[in-house]
Protein backbone atom coordinates (compact mmCIF):
# COMPACT_ATOMS: atom_id res chain seq x y z
CA UNK A 1 0.00 0.00 0.00
CA UNK A 2 1.29 3.40 -0.71
CA UNK A 3 0.85 6.77 -2.18
CA UNK A 4 0.93 8.76 -5.12
CA UNK A 5 2.31 5.05 -6.67
CA UNK A 6 -1.08 4.35 -8.25
CA UNK A 7 1.01 3.14 -11.59
CA UNK A 8 3.76 1.33 -9.10
CA UNK A 9 1.33 -0.43 -7.07
CA UNK A 10 -0.62 -1.85 -9.86
CA UNK A 11 2.32 -2.69 -12.14
CA UNK A 12 4.89 -3.81 -9.04
CA UNK A 13 2.53 -5.88 -7.48
CA UNK A 14 0.76 -6.86 -10.65
CA UNK A 15 3.58 -8.96 -11.20
CA UNK A 16 3.58 -11.17 -8.15
CA UNK A 17 -0.25 -11.88 -10.24
CA UNK A 18 1.58 -13.68 -12.65
CA UNK A 19 2.68 -15.98 -9.87
CA UNK A 20 -0.79 -16.17 -8.72
CA UNK A 21 -2.40 -17.25 -12.46
CA UNK A 22 0.75 -19.63 -13.62
CA UNK A 23 0.33 -21.52 -10.13
CA UNK A 24 -3.37 -22.16 -10.85
CA UNK A 25 -2.97 -23.26 -15.06
CA UNK A 26 -0.07 -25.82 -13.96
CA UNK A 27 -2.47 -27.90 -11.19
CA UNK A 28 -3.53 -30.53 -13.30
CA UNK A 29 -6.00 -31.27 -10.31
CA UNK A 30 -9.42 -30.69 -11.56
CA UNK A 31 -10.88 -27.96 -8.49
CA UNK A 32 -14.07 -29.41 -6.93
CA UNK A 33 -16.20 -26.66 -5.42
CA UNK A 34 -15.62 -28.62 -2.03
CA UNK A 35 -12.25 -30.20 -0.84
CA UNK A 36 -12.61 -33.78 -0.43
CA UNK A 37 -11.84 -35.45 2.43
CA UNK A 38 -8.61 -37.85 2.81
CA UNK A 39 -8.98 -41.45 2.61
CA UNK A 40 -8.21 -41.33 5.98
CA UNK A 41 -9.14 -38.82 8.58
CA UNK A 42 -6.75 -37.11 10.42
CA UNK A 43 -6.77 -36.81 13.84
CA UNK A 44 -8.08 -33.48 14.92
CA UNK A 45 -5.12 -31.39 15.95
CA UNK A 46 -5.72 -27.84 17.95
CA UNK A 47 -5.21 -24.37 16.93
CA UNK A 48 -3.04 -22.48 19.78
CA UNK A 49 -4.02 -19.39 18.45
CA UNK A 50 -7.78 -17.43 18.96
CA UNK A 51 -8.59 -14.19 19.08
CA UNK A 52 -10.62 -12.21 21.74
CA UNK A 53 -11.74 -8.70 21.14
CA UNK A 54 -8.39 -7.01 20.65
CA UNK A 55 -5.83 -9.38 20.81
CA UNK A 56 -4.57 -12.87 19.10
CA UNK A 57 -4.00 -15.13 21.75
CA UNK A 58 -1.78 -17.94 22.21
CA UNK A 59 -2.54 -20.99 23.83
CA UNK A 60 -4.90 -18.13 25.79
CA UNK A 61 -2.66 -15.85 26.52
CA UNK A 62 -2.22 -12.02 24.79
CA UNK A 63 0.28 -12.41 21.86
CA UNK A 64 1.10 -8.94 20.50
CA UNK A 65 2.26 -9.40 16.93
CA UNK A 66 6.11 -8.01 16.19
CA UNK A 67 6.11 -9.01 12.68
CA UNK A 68 8.10 -8.13 9.60
CA UNK A 69 7.21 -8.80 5.65
CA UNK A 70 9.87 -11.22 4.19
CA UNK A 71 10.42 -11.79 0.20
CA UNK A 72 13.00 -13.70 -0.19
CA UNK A 73 14.17 -12.34 -3.79
CA UNK A 74 17.47 -11.67 -4.02
CA UNK A 75 19.19 -10.59 -7.54
CA UNK A 76 18.35 -12.89 -10.11
CA UNK A 77 15.52 -14.21 -8.18
CA UNK A 78 12.10 -13.63 -8.72
CA UNK A 79 9.26 -14.33 -6.33
CA UNK A 80 7.26 -16.62 -8.49
CA UNK A 81 10.29 -18.55 -9.64
CA UNK A 82 11.41 -19.30 -6.21
CA UNK A 83 8.26 -20.24 -4.96
CA UNK A 84 7.76 -23.33 -6.85
CA UNK A 85 11.37 -24.21 -7.81
CA UNK A 86 12.04 -27.72 -7.08
CA UNK A 87 15.58 -26.70 -5.59
CA UNK A 88 17.09 -23.71 -4.86
CA UNK A 89 20.85 -22.61 -5.13
CA UNK A 90 22.78 -23.30 -2.37
CA UNK A 91 23.77 -19.75 -1.92
CA UNK A 92 19.62 -18.67 -1.93
CA UNK A 93 19.45 -21.22 1.06
CA UNK A 94 22.38 -19.64 3.01
CA UNK A 95 20.39 -15.81 3.03
CA UNK A 96 16.99 -17.30 3.51
CA UNK A 97 18.86 -19.06 7.03
CA UNK A 98 20.68 -15.79 7.64
CA UNK A 99 17.41 -13.66 7.02
CA UNK A 100 15.17 -15.46 9.06
CA UNK A 101 17.29 -15.80 12.29
CA UNK A 102 18.07 -11.94 11.70
CA UNK A 103 14.56 -11.46 11.85
CA UNK A 104 14.16 -13.43 14.98
CA UNK A 105 17.44 -12.13 16.49
CA UNK A 106 15.56 -8.40 16.30
CA UNK A 107 13.00 -9.56 18.81
CA UNK A 108 10.23 -10.18 15.29
CA UNK A 109 8.05 -13.02 16.66
CA UNK A 110 5.88 -13.28 12.84
CA UNK A 111 7.35 -13.40 9.28
CA UNK A 112 4.66 -12.12 7.46
CA UNK A 113 5.12 -14.40 3.65
CA UNK A 114 3.56 -14.22 0.57
CA UNK A 115 3.95 -17.14 -1.68
CA UNK A 116 6.89 -18.63 -0.09
CA UNK A 117 9.31 -21.60 -1.52
CA UNK A 118 9.25 -24.37 0.89
CA UNK A 119 12.65 -24.01 2.34
CA UNK A 120 11.46 -20.70 4.10
CA UNK A 121 9.05 -23.26 6.24
CA UNK A 122 11.45 -25.92 6.72
CA UNK A 123 14.14 -22.61 8.31
CA UNK A 124 11.16 -21.47 10.61
CA UNK A 125 10.74 -25.04 12.00
CA UNK A 126 14.52 -25.69 12.70
CA UNK A 127 14.92 -21.75 13.91
CA UNK A 128 11.76 -22.16 16.13
CA UNK A 129 10.65 -19.30 17.83
CA UNK A 130 8.51 -17.62 15.10
CA UNK A 131 4.83 -17.46 13.81
CA UNK A 132 4.00 -17.81 10.32
CA UNK A 133 1.43 -15.19 9.09
CA UNK A 134 0.88 -16.47 5.58
CA UNK A 135 -0.54 -14.39 2.69
CA UNK A 136 -2.98 -15.96 0.29
CA UNK A 137 -2.55 -13.78 -2.76
CA UNK A 138 -4.54 -13.88 -5.71
CA UNK A 139 -5.48 -11.45 -8.65
CA UNK A 140 -6.88 -8.30 -7.00
CA UNK A 141 -7.95 -6.82 -10.23
CA UNK A 142 -10.25 -9.46 -11.32
CA UNK A 143 -13.09 -7.97 -13.10
CA UNK A 144 -15.46 -10.50 -11.13
CA UNK A 145 -14.56 -12.23 -8.19
CA UNK A 146 -18.05 -14.55 -8.24
CA UNK A 147 -16.55 -15.36 -11.56
CA UNK A 148 -16.85 -19.73 -10.81
CA UNK A 149 -13.13 -20.62 -13.04
CA UNK A 150 -11.64 -17.61 -10.97
CA UNK A 151 -12.85 -18.60 -7.93
CA UNK A 152 -11.64 -22.19 -8.69
CA UNK A 153 -8.10 -21.16 -9.54
CA UNK A 154 -8.39 -19.49 -6.29
CA UNK A 155 -8.55 -22.92 -4.36
CA UNK A 156 -6.33 -24.65 -6.41
CA UNK A 157 -3.81 -21.97 -5.21
CA UNK A 158 -5.22 -22.09 -1.32
CA UNK A 159 -4.46 -26.18 -1.36
CA UNK A 160 -1.18 -25.27 -2.74
CA UNK A 161 0.02 -23.07 -0.03
CA UNK A 162 -1.34 -24.92 2.58
CA UNK A 163 0.14 -28.52 1.64
CA UNK A 164 3.16 -26.94 1.22
CA UNK A 165 3.41 -25.54 4.75
CA UNK A 166 2.68 -28.87 6.13
CA UNK A 167 4.73 -30.71 3.79
CA UNK A 168 7.39 -29.16 5.95
CA UNK A 169 6.17 -29.80 8.94
CA UNK A 170 5.73 -33.45 8.20
CA UNK A 171 2.16 -33.31 9.31
CA UNK A 172 3.10 -32.00 12.35
CA UNK A 173 1.40 -28.29 13.34
CA UNK A 174 2.94 -25.79 11.91
CA UNK A 175 2.93 -22.29 13.78
CA UNK A 176 0.45 -20.62 11.36
CA UNK A 177 -0.80 -17.39 13.23
CA UNK A 178 -3.68 -16.94 10.66
CA UNK A 179 -3.87 -16.65 6.56
CA UNK A 180 -4.38 -13.80 5.03
CA UNK A 181 -6.76 -14.48 2.35
CA UNK A 182 -6.55 -11.48 -0.19
CA UNK A 183 -4.61 -8.25 -0.17
CA UNK A 184 -5.58 -4.58 -0.97
CA UNK A 185 -8.51 -5.75 -3.65
CA UNK A 186 -8.50 -3.25 -5.97
CA UNK A 187 -11.37 -0.38 -5.84
CA UNK A 188 -12.48 -1.11 -9.45
CA UNK A 189 -12.87 -4.52 -9.16
CA UNK A 190 -14.30 -4.27 -6.10
CA UNK A 191 -17.24 -1.99 -7.44
CA UNK A 192 -17.58 -4.11 -10.49
CA UNK A 193 -18.07 -7.28 -9.06
CA UNK A 194 -20.54 -6.18 -6.44
CA UNK A 195 -22.84 -3.92 -9.22
CA UNK A 196 -22.55 -7.19 -11.34
CA UNK A 197 -24.45 -9.29 -8.43
CA UNK A 198 -26.74 -7.17 -6.32
CA UNK A 199 -28.11 -10.31 -5.48
CA UNK A 200 -25.46 -11.72 -3.56
CA UNK A 201 -25.50 -10.21 -0.31
CA UNK A 202 -25.03 -13.21 2.21
CA UNK A 203 -22.74 -16.69 2.83
CA UNK A 204 -23.12 -19.47 4.48
CA UNK A 205 -20.15 -22.08 4.72
CA UNK A 206 -18.53 -24.63 6.64
CA UNK A 207 -16.98 -22.39 9.30
CA UNK A 208 -18.50 -19.14 8.22
CA UNK A 209 -21.26 -17.50 8.22
CA UNK A 210 -22.56 -13.85 7.26
CA UNK A 211 -25.70 -11.89 8.13
CA UNK A 212 -27.39 -10.79 5.21
CA UNK A 213 -26.18 -7.05 4.00
CA UNK A 214 -22.49 -7.95 3.20
CA UNK A 215 -21.35 -7.22 -0.79
CA UNK A 216 -20.38 -9.58 -3.67
CA UNK A 217 -17.12 -8.96 -3.15
CA UNK A 218 -17.15 -9.56 0.82
CA UNK A 219 -18.96 -13.13 0.12
CA UNK A 220 -16.14 -13.98 -2.41
CA UNK A 221 -13.60 -13.42 0.61
CA UNK A 222 -15.99 -15.20 2.75
CA UNK A 223 -16.16 -18.24 0.31
CA UNK A 224 -12.41 -18.35 -0.06
CA UNK A 225 -11.51 -17.88 3.84
CA UNK A 226 -14.23 -21.13 4.55
CA UNK A 227 -12.56 -23.17 1.77
CA UNK A 228 -9.22 -22.56 3.67
CA UNK A 229 -10.81 -23.74 6.86
CA UNK A 230 -12.34 -26.69 5.45
CA UNK A 231 -9.99 -27.75 3.28
CA UNK A 232 -7.02 -28.05 6.14
CA UNK A 233 -9.63 -29.28 8.65
CA UNK A 234 -10.39 -32.05 6.46
CA UNK A 235 -6.84 -33.10 5.32
CA UNK A 236 -4.68 -31.84 8.54
CA UNK A 237 -7.17 -31.36 10.99
CA UNK A 238 -6.83 -28.24 12.21
CA UNK A 239 -8.91 -25.00 11.38
CA UNK A 240 -6.73 -21.88 11.58
CA UNK A 241 -7.33 -18.20 12.04
CA UNK A 242 -7.98 -15.96 8.90
CA UNK A 243 -8.42 -12.69 7.88
CA UNK A 244 -8.10 -10.12 4.80
CA UNK A 245 -5.57 -7.34 4.35
CA UNK A 246 -7.48 -4.20 3.69
CA UNK A 247 -5.96 -0.72 2.76
CA UNK A 248 -6.97 2.50 3.17
CA UNK A 249 -8.22 3.40 -0.60
CA UNK A 250 -11.00 0.60 -0.05
CA UNK A 251 -11.47 0.97 3.74
CA UNK A 252 -15.00 1.90 3.29
CA UNK A 253 -16.05 -0.15 0.17
CA UNK A 254 -15.12 -3.42 1.76
CA UNK A 255 -15.09 -5.07 5.53
CA UNK A 256 -14.89 -8.01 6.95
CA UNK A 257 -15.70 -8.49 10.15
CA UNK A 258 -16.79 -11.66 9.91
CA UNK A 259 -13.42 -12.99 9.71
CA UNK A 260 -11.48 -13.98 12.53
CA UNK A 261 -10.02 -10.67 12.87
CA UNK A 262 -9.70 -7.71 10.46
CA UNK A 263 -6.31 -6.65 9.04
CA UNK A 264 -5.21 -3.30 7.32
CA UNK A 265 -1.88 -2.04 5.52
CA UNK A 266 -1.55 1.39 7.16
CA UNK A 267 1.06 4.15 6.20
CA UNK A 268 1.00 7.47 7.69
CA UNK A 269 2.30 8.94 4.19
CA UNK A 270 -1.02 7.85 2.52
CA UNK A 271 -3.89 9.00 5.50
CA UNK A 272 -3.21 12.92 4.63
CA UNK A 273 -3.46 11.80 0.93
CA UNK A 274 -6.58 9.51 0.90
CA UNK A 275 -7.96 10.45 4.15
CA UNK A 276 -7.37 14.27 4.31
CA UNK A 277 -10.35 14.70 7.19
CA UNK A 278 -8.98 11.99 9.81
CA UNK A 279 -8.82 13.17 13.43
CA UNK A 280 -5.46 13.32 15.68
CA UNK A 281 -4.63 10.50 17.32
CA UNK A 282 -5.92 10.75 21.16
CA UNK A 283 -2.43 10.67 22.17
CA UNK A 284 -0.11 11.44 19.66
CA UNK A 285 -1.98 13.65 17.81
CA UNK A 286 -0.53 12.16 14.33
CA UNK A 287 -2.42 11.05 11.96
CA UNK A 288 -1.60 7.86 11.74
CA UNK A 289 -3.03 7.48 15.11
CA UNK A 290 -6.00 8.64 14.81
CA UNK A 291 -6.40 6.61 10.88
CA UNK A 292 -5.79 3.59 13.21
CA UNK A 293 -8.35 4.73 16.01
CA UNK A 294 -10.83 5.01 13.17
CA UNK A 295 -10.60 1.84 11.54
CA UNK A 296 -10.48 0.19 15.14
CA UNK A 297 -13.73 1.93 16.27
CA UNK A 298 -15.24 0.57 13.18
CA UNK A 299 -15.61 -2.80 14.44
CA UNK A 300 -14.36 -2.45 18.17
CA UNK A 301 -15.75 -5.89 19.09
CA UNK A 302 -12.94 -7.91 16.73
CA UNK A 303 -9.04 -7.13 16.74
CA UNK A 304 -7.43 -5.26 14.40
CA UNK A 305 -3.77 -6.01 13.25
CA UNK A 306 -1.81 -3.98 11.00
CA UNK A 307 -0.51 -5.83 8.32
CA UNK A 308 2.02 -3.59 6.73
CA UNK A 309 3.76 -0.01 7.57
CA UNK A 310 6.39 0.80 6.88
CA UNK A 311 8.66 3.68 4.68
CA UNK A 312 11.08 3.93 1.58
CA UNK A 313 14.69 5.49 1.38
CA UNK A 314 14.48 5.77 -2.35
CA UNK A 315 17.01 8.54 -3.08
CA UNK A 316 15.25 10.38 -6.15
CA UNK A 317 11.66 11.02 -5.02
CA UNK A 318 10.68 14.34 -3.59
CA UNK A 319 11.33 14.75 0.47
CA UNK A 320 8.62 15.53 2.72
CA UNK A 321 9.89 14.25 5.82
CA UNK A 322 7.70 14.37 9.83
CA UNK A 323 5.16 13.87 10.78
CA UNK A 324 3.70 11.80 7.82
CA UNK A 325 6.87 11.08 5.55
CA UNK A 326 6.62 10.79 2.04
CA UNK A 327 5.90 7.66 -0.05
CA UNK A 328 9.88 7.43 -0.85
CA UNK A 329 12.59 10.22 -0.41
CA UNK A 330 13.39 9.77 3.67
CA UNK A 331 16.55 9.20 4.83
CA UNK A 332 17.76 6.30 6.36
CA UNK A 333 17.57 7.83 9.48
CA UNK A 334 13.80 8.97 9.45
CA UNK A 335 13.18 6.02 8.18
CA UNK A 336 13.94 4.53 11.23
CA UNK A 337 12.19 7.74 13.42
CA UNK A 338 8.91 7.64 11.10
CA UNK A 339 8.77 3.38 12.10
CA UNK A 340 9.31 4.29 15.40
CA UNK A 341 6.76 6.75 15.57
CA UNK A 342 4.31 4.04 13.63
CA UNK A 343 4.76 1.83 16.44
CA UNK A 344 4.48 4.22 19.15
CA UNK A 345 1.06 5.50 17.29
CA UNK A 346 0.10 1.88 16.93
CA UNK A 347 0.95 0.89 21.20
CA UNK A 348 -0.78 4.07 22.63
CA UNK A 349 -4.51 4.31 20.31
CA UNK A 350 -7.56 4.96 22.82
CA UNK A 351 -8.44 0.67 21.68
CA UNK A 352 -5.96 -1.97 21.50
CA UNK A 353 -4.43 -2.85 18.45
CA UNK A 354 -3.28 -6.30 17.85
CA UNK A 355 -0.01 -5.56 16.62
CA UNK A 356 2.30 -4.83 13.56
CA UNK A 357 4.41 -6.30 10.68
CA UNK A 358 6.97 -4.13 9.07
CA UNK A 359 6.64 -3.76 5.52
CA UNK A 360 9.60 -5.28 4.60
CA UNK A 361 12.64 -7.42 5.75
CA UNK A 362 14.63 -6.47 2.15
CA UNK A 363 14.70 -4.43 -0.62
CA UNK A 364 12.78 -5.50 -3.16
CA UNK A 365 15.65 -5.42 -6.55
CA UNK A 366 13.05 -7.80 -8.39
CA UNK A 367 10.61 -5.11 -8.78
CA UNK A 368 9.09 -5.48 -12.74
CA UNK A 369 11.60 -7.88 -14.25
CA UNK A 370 14.26 -10.82 -13.73
CA UNK A 371 16.37 -8.39 -16.05
CA UNK A 372 15.51 -5.38 -13.41
CA UNK A 373 16.41 -7.31 -9.86
CA UNK A 374 20.13 -7.06 -10.85
CA UNK A 375 19.78 -3.02 -10.40
CA UNK A 376 18.46 -1.32 -7.41
CA UNK A 377 16.65 1.64 -9.37
CA UNK A 378 17.04 5.09 -7.79
CA UNK A 379 13.98 5.88 -9.05
CA UNK A 380 12.07 2.67 -8.24
CA UNK A 381 10.25 4.30 -4.59
CA UNK A 382 9.01 0.36 -4.40
CA UNK A 383 12.54 -1.36 -4.17
CA UNK A 384 13.41 0.41 -0.94
CA UNK A 385 11.38 -0.07 1.58
CA UNK A 386 13.97 -2.75 3.25
CA UNK A 387 14.87 -2.45 7.12
CA UNK A 388 18.33 -3.52 5.67
CA UNK A 389 19.87 -3.42 2.50
CA UNK A 390 21.53 -5.50 0.05
CA UNK A 391 24.94 -5.65 -0.62
CA UNK A 392 26.84 -6.86 -3.75
CA UNK A 393 29.92 -9.51 -2.55
CA UNK A 394 32.38 -10.95 -4.85
CA UNK A 395 30.46 -14.01 -5.82
CA UNK A 396 26.52 -13.57 -4.43
CA UNK A 397 25.29 -11.06 -1.82
CA UNK A 398 24.87 -9.61 1.77
CA UNK A 399 22.99 -7.50 3.66
CA UNK A 400 23.48 -4.30 5.71
CA UNK A 401 21.12 -3.71 8.37
CA UNK A 402 19.73 0.36 8.59
CA UNK A 403 19.09 1.88 11.47
CA UNK A 404 15.38 0.84 11.82
CA UNK A 405 16.90 -2.65 12.23
CA UNK A 406 18.87 -1.67 15.49
CA UNK A 407 15.67 0.40 16.97
CA UNK A 408 13.38 -1.97 16.78
CA UNK A 409 15.54 -4.40 18.38
CA UNK A 410 15.69 -2.06 21.20
CA UNK A 411 11.46 -2.08 21.79
CA UNK A 412 11.08 -5.84 20.44
CA UNK A 413 13.43 -7.85 21.56
CA UNK A 414 13.12 -7.91 25.69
Amino acid sequence: MNFIKLKAIYVGKSILILLIISTFFACNKKPDDKPKPPDNDPASIDNPFSVDKNYILFNGKKTEVQGVVYVPAYPGNLPWDIENAPTLSAELEGSIRTDIANIKAMGANTIRFWGAPEYCYEVIKNIGGLYILQTIWFDGEQPDFQNNTYKNQTKNYIRTIIDRIYSAYNNENPPILAFLVGNELSEQSIKSTDAAHPEINKFTGNFIKTETGITATEAFIAEMADYLKTYEKEKYGRVSLVSYSNDIRTAYLIDTPFLDFRSHNAYSYAVPYYRPNTQHGSSTGTLFQGWLEELKAKHPEVPLLITETGLSVSPNAAHIGPPNYGYGGNTISEQATGIIQNIYDLKNTNLPIAGVCIHEYLDAWWKFSLEDSYTHDPDDIEEWFGIVSIVESAEWYHTQPRPVYEELKKIWYY
